[in-house]
């Protein structure tokens, strides 16, 4: 893979996990306001995205790497990876938030 064709994959990964995370942190803020149903909305859409950008890692970067293809390593690529597992995280525990704070009234 040249290194033209991973920075535009690794873009693709950053744009999506990144739009991702956005929605992660309305969703924070809505649950912070006590919209819950909202909140829950806005995980929703993070989640579309989260799933592409995951798809996107498993079926661009680390499947044909098992195949036996060379991935080039740049710091595009790290902060790719780092965006996506940070989001997902984060993701994880704001909706962990959500359903906890929901459930209480």
């Amino acid at each position: 893979m040249s290194i033209e064709e991973l920075s535009k994959i690794c873009m693709n990964l950053i744009s999506n996990a990144g739009e991702g995370r956005n929605y992660v942190f309305e969703a924070l803020e809505l649950a912070l306001r006590e919209d819950y149903a909202g909140a829950k909305s806005k995980i929703l859409e993070a989640e579309k995205y989260l799933s592409e950008a995951h798809r996107i890692q498993f079926e661009e970067l680390m499947s044909p790497q098992a195949r036996g293809e060379e991935i080039p390593f740049n710091l595009l690529l790290l902060h790719a990876m780092d965006l996506l597992m940070i989001s997902i995280s984060e993701k994880d525990l704001v909706d962990t938030i959500i359903r906890a704070k929901s459930t209480d009234v």
